[in-house]
């Protein structure tokens, strides 16, 4: 006897048309391709975000190790990038410290402290950040640090660049280092947005009694204007 139903499976049972081919592969290709540009513009976001956030939790730490130990702690900022807008190139320093003396500190110690215990400072693992150096641990590419040489006075002598706290958490540097509002500020740069026209900065904001904050700004231009929205990321 005849199967009617297995004969109706057989009958019905095909594979796929060469249209239906096409069709997949040309959704593969778009989505592949609208995956590929949101790479391009998400990934160095965040890795702007990530270098701001590694700055300002630096920052909190020399805080927490001046007030601890009772001696002045800084962070030395290097010269930044001479051409913001070339994603090829990534240019931003960075050194972390704990001074030999509760003010007027003469040498310093990069973190983690270590000269104490054998008067060398033998690991600077933690002190000394430079986002341009490929085997480095704080390597961002198509980031940099906007910073000009010069632009920090620096609390005493000798201490040019340098953001110093004291044993009490305040930061030292004179009036002259500050803005208007009473901060010290450290743009961190997306070269991949400034590429392509936007400013999509990172800002870390630093105030006189060591308060640190993360701002976004991103300025888009519309019709020859630049507007931009600022926007909280962290805060302390």
């Amino acid at each position: 006897m005849r199967r009617s139903g297995g004969t109706r499976w057989g009958r019905n049972r095909r594979g796929f048309t060469l249209i239906e081919i096409v069709i997949t592969l040309a959704i593969v290709l778009v989505l592949t391709a609208l995956g590929v540009g949101m790479s391009d513009q998400l990934i160095p976001r965040f890795r702007t975000r990530k270098a701001a956030l590694e700055f300002m939790a630096k920052v909190q730490q020399c805080r927490s190790v001046a007030i601890r130990t009772g001696r002045e702690c800084s962070i030395w900022l290097f010269p930044g990038d001479s051409d913001l807008s070339d994603p090829s190139t990534n240019t931003g320093e960075y050194w972390v410290g704990v001074g030999d003396a509760a003010r007027n500190s003469s040498t310093w110690d990069y973190l983690p402290e270590d000269s104490e215990i054998d008067g060398s400072d033998d690991d600077t693992s933690q002190g000394i950040v430079d986002l341009g150096d490929p085997d480095g641990d704080y390597y961002a590419p198509k980031v940099a640090i906007d910073y000009t040489s010069g632009t920090l006075g620096g609390p005493g002598v000798g201490n040019a660049d340098h953001i110093v706290f004291n044993a009490r958490g305040f930061v030292t540097n004179p009036d002259t280092d500050f803005d208007s509002d009473g901060h010290i500020t450290v743009t961190f740069v997306n070269k991949m947005a400034r590429s392509k026209g936007v400013t999509e900065d990172y800002k870390v904001i630093i105030t006189r009694p060591g308060m640190v904050r993360v701002d976004t700004t991103v300025s888009n231009t519309f019709n020859g204007l630049t507007a931009g929205t600022t926007e909280s990321s962290s805060a302390n």
